[in-house]
């Protein structure tokens, strides 16, 4: 299976919570009092008539319970226990295969509490869990990590104090935080996002750590023009500037015989991204084999049978161990997991976003309805062209993660004439709709690639020592193997100053055998990394090489350079309980969302000022590393009144659409790029057409003479009914099956124990009945209906007359035999007509 390759196949569950599930009973009585003081002002508020003493009455009630609450929080002092009737269906979230669920050993599919996700609603329950750790079961657990994605949601792991300790030398490596804070510590969020490296989704990796090592990165200094920005005094100045870059920023190599293509990689403190490369070849090529690590120790490549070289910047803690042998030794003695995720794809179609079309400001109203024509296409023909809907509801060859109605759509396309897949074609249009009005446009042979350094210079500084590399990459020159000769537009999420990578795409024979991804590799001369904001360690680019917009991105990139400032150092910390909490308490304070707003506000304005748009951007890239540096620029009073002018508006009128904003907190529509897209993307109403033929439902069936069973249909109808509260506001990745379905399936099987049976009744009572809702009858038992399908196609066949399935003993049989017959005497009689007619004659 396919799926099996990238782990997105594989789930387990656990509880995600909130603080107020360790509150003590005197809290929680407090809590469920201000709950119900809640309910009663929002009942007022609907009243016509109300006496102010009422909306006094019930507001100070609420202040003096709140008060009382936090009194209570600062008076528990004892390590905190977490309520068991928290721990409800609604509160379970389905995590993908990682390096911490195999270390673990938690079962596919299972609900496992050796981990849980705690969300913060109040900072006094997250210090004291995080100081004191709290009980469950008695068993104690303790603070474990906080991901980046966790951190902007306010989120936290915990880990089982006794799974930790038995599995903590593997997860980390043999590296303690005591050696770490031996050190010096480090930089507190620094290490919370190493620590979450083994929850990433991904796939198990074999590794054979003895035929690795690490080596110090390829930099170099770019000359260039940059709009220097002082981040004292916000003074903006355009010079010439020797600009240090680490090319191979997160990027190391792997001979191509390990893998033809990209991946990133997680290692215990290790991640990025490995590039297939033939450096032994290289090393034959100039007669040179011998390397130096990060430690200064030497190497030979053949005799020491290295296969992958990481890089410095990958290896993020290791100034904390002795040797690279010191690492490889820790790494096989505590059976360390090596794991790959995001292998390369670049099947997957490219779409613009707002970001990327707003800052092209001088588009006309003609090359806009062009650059949507695909966009408008797909959405009229939705309803009435079966290959733009097999595509939009996902069923095609393409879809790694395809689920069970979509592999059935595949092996039966007459499931488009289903009332459900109607359903699904209906919404799948309105957010269509939605998406093009907020700038997300089909571009023709657009597609994601990723963004890699030129290995060929990197070699020739690690076994050459040369100083100052050529590359194989000249001057701007990109080689990237998808597209021909000529003028592409490199782009990169997100994206926020004017960002447009416009630059040639060199064909060349020693590219090719070299460069063998479809990546697209930059020259080391060129400062693009400075100009799309990107590092090597998985940065993804959209390509497009249509000429129409790249030559209006060539148009809007005029008298455009890279913006640069200096940059802070993260900090380095002791390692504890406290440090903790204030780093985490510091990064939830961080909104990088509010910048990126401010920013389209300008870009959409009737007034674009680039110099605050550039102001904005570099505070952005402060603000984002402040939970790391906790150093932020202070603008100086006249930039301040300057900025604060330009963002007082409303975001702009296409958010109604992009981030779902009501009329009310939205400016007017204007002409800026992405408001034209409301009047030239259509909104009717769709309209389908009979395709691919008659369905007939006893296809999905296993038993055809299956009977109604009423104690299943009613408890499938009142589980279908109550789904949404046992559903959690989780996002939900592609590929991800919602644990809802597993609890109702579960109950569904209590009443018959028999999984075919259930199906069978479902699908003749859902079917029967014509229903437009099927979702939950898919989810549960979608597998099981596949199986039904693939069985039943091999032995029946669908009637192209009336759509009813029939038993054929011949594979070019068409009809069932009552339309055989009805067909066979149409044919006889006309036979009879035209017989009688030439006689007549």
């Amino acid at each position: 299976m396919k799926g099996k390759k990238d782990g997105l196949n594989k789930q387990v569950h656990i509880y995600s919570i909130d603080t107020s599930a360790f509150y003590n009973d005197q809290e929680n009585k407090l809590h469920n009092k201000i709950l119900k003081s809640y309910r009663y002002r929002d009942h007022l508020k609907k009243l016509e008539h109300v006496d102010k003493k009422h909306k006094k009455y019930i507001t100070q009630r609420i202040i003096s319970l709140k008060e009382n609450l936090y009194n209570a929080f600062n008076n528990h002092n004892q390590i905190r226990t977490l309520r068991t009737d928290s721990l409800k269906d609604n509160n379970v979230i389905s995590l993908f295969d990682s390096v911490l669920t195999r270390t673990l050993g938690i079962k596919e599919n299972s609900l496992s509490e050796e981990i849980m996700v705690v969300q913060t609603y109040h900072f006094q329950i997250l210090r004291d869990i995080i100081d004191k750790g709290f009980i469950h079961n008695n068993e104690k657990y303790v603070y474990f990590t906080s991901s980046a994605g966790q951190i902007r949601t306010k989120k936290s792991c915990f880990i089982k104090q006794s799974t930790l300790d038995k599995y903590q030398n593997a997860l980390t490596c043999g590296l303690s935080v005591e050696q770490i804070n031996a050190q010096g510590g480090s930089s507190i969020n620094k290490w919370n996002s190493y620590m979450a490296l083994s929850n990433s989704a991904s796939s198990p990796w074999k590794i054979d750590i003895d035929k690795t090592i690490v080596v110090n990165d390829l930099e170099t200094k770019v000359t260039s023009q940059v709009d220097y920005i002082d981040r004292d005094t916000y003074e903006i100045t355009r010079k010439v500037m020797d600009i240090p870059i680490e090319h191979t920023d997160g990027c190391g190599m792997m001979l191509p015989s390990l893998s033809q293509k990209s991946f990133m990689v997680r290692l215990p403190w290790v991640k990025g991204l490995l590039v297939p490369f033939d450096f032994r070849k290289f090393a034959e090529k100039h007669s040179s084999f011998i390397v130096k690590d990060v430690y200064g120790k030497e190497w030979d490549i053949i005799k020491d049978d290295i296969q992958i070289i990481f890089t410095k910047s990958q290896f993020k803690m290791w100034k904390y161990y002795d040797s690279w042998d010191d690492y490889r030794s820790k790494f096989k003695k505590y059976g360390c997991l090596g794991a790959k995720l995001n292998e390369e794809d670049p099947s997957v179609e490219g779409k613009l976003t707002y970001q990327m079309l707003q800052t092209l400001t001088d588009i006309t109203d003609e090359e806009l309805k062009q650059i949507s024509s695909k966009t408008v296409i797909e959405i009229t023909q939705l309803g009435t062209d079966k290959e733009t809907m097999m595509k939009v509801l996902g069923a095609t060859e393409k879809n790694k993660h395809k689920t069970s109605l979509q592999e059935a759509l595949l092996i039966y396309p007459e499931l488009l004439n289903d009332d459900h897949t109607k359903e699904i074609i209906k919404n799948k249009k309105k957010s269509m709709i939605k998406d093009a009005k907020s700038g997300k446009l089909l571009v023709s042979d657009a597609r994601y690639t990723y963004l890699c350094p030129d290995l060929y210079a990197f070699c020739e500084r690690l076994f050459l020592g040369i100083e100052n590399p050529k590359g194989l990459l000249t001057g701007s020159n990109v080689y990237c193997s998808l597209y021909d000769e000529g003028h592409i537009d490199i782009l990169r999420s997100p994206h926020l100053y004017r960002e447009h990578g416009v630059r040639w795409n060199k064909k060349d024979e020693e590219y090719e055998k070299w460069f063998i991804t479809p990546g697209v590799y930059t020259s080391i001369h060129d400062p693009i990394s400075k100009l799309l904001q990107f590092d090597n360690d998985g940065d993804k680019a959209l390509i497009i090489s249509d000429e129409l917009i790249v030559n209006i991105a060539k148009r809007n990139m005029k008298n455009i350079v890279p913006l640069y400032y200096e940059m802070s150092v993260a900090q380095k910390q002791e390692i504890n309980s406290r440090n903790i909490y204030e780093a985490l308490t510091l990064a939830y304070g961080i909104n990088i969302g509010e910048y990126s707003n401010n920013i389209t506000k300008i870009w959409n304005s009737d007034n674009i000022n680039l110099d605050v748009i550039k102001w904005l951007c570099m505070e952005n890239n402060f603000t984002i590393d402040f939970a790391k540096t906790l150093f932020m620029p202070t603008r100086p009073d006249h930039v301040d009144e300057k900025i604060k002018d330009y963002i007082k508006n409303k975001v702009p009128h296409f958010f109604i659409n992009a981030k779902d904003k009501e009329e009310h907190s939205v400016e007017s529509i204007n002409e800026s790029t992405v408001n034209k897209l409301d009047s030239i993307i259509p909104s009717d109403r769709i309209n389908f057409a009979a395709v691919a033929g008659k369905f007939d439902y006893r296809f999905l069936l296993k038993n055809k003479e299956i009977k109604v069973d009423d104690a299943i249909i009613s408890e499938y109808k009142r589980l279908d009914q109550n789904k949404k509260w046992l559903m959690n506001d989780e996002d939900i990745k592609p590929g991800q099956k919602l644990y809802v379905y597993k609890v109702i399936k579960d109950r569904l099987m209590k009443v018959h124990n028999d999984e075919q049976y259930v199906s069978d009744v479902l699908v003749k009572h859902l079917y029967k009945k014509k229903s437009k809702f099927k979702s939950t009858l898919w989810e549960c038992f979608g597998q099981t209906l596949l199986e039904n399908l693939r069985h039943n196609l091999k032995t029946y066949r669908g009637c192209c007359s009336c759509g009813k399935m029939f038993k054929s003993a011949s594979n070019k049989a068409k009809y069932c035999p009552t339309c055989a017959k009805k067909i066979a005497q149409k044919q006889k009689n006309k036979w009879k007509r035209d017989k009688w007619r030439k006689e007549e004659k």
